[in-house]
């Protein structure tokens, strides 16, 4: 398996994983930080495919966040995936 594939592979099934709410907080993480970053690069994706798989994420999913404010109503709210 070359590294290429790899890559890929992960990409794609937290891709997947992301789909199921209990595990979103790890997919989050992932795609927000530097792992997305250093397989998304290995695996040839350019900045506007990077950005075009959080777009699309992001419009299937909906991230559940703690609402800092403890005075708010609500104990938690809504944010889309960030790009």
């Amino acid at each position: 398996m070359s590294l290429t594939t790899l890559a890929e592979a992960i990409i794609l099934q937290t891709a997947e994983d992301f789909m199921d709410e209990h595990r979103q907080d790890d997919d989050v993480a992932f795609f927000g930080g530097e792992g997305f970053r250093i397989c998304a690069g290995i695996a040839g994706m350019s900045h506007t495919d990077q950005c075009s798989l959080l777009r699309l994420l992001g419009r299937q999913i909906t991230v559940r966040r703690p609402v800092e404010n403890k005075s708010a109503a609500a104990a938690s709210h809504e944010v889309a995936l960030q790009v």
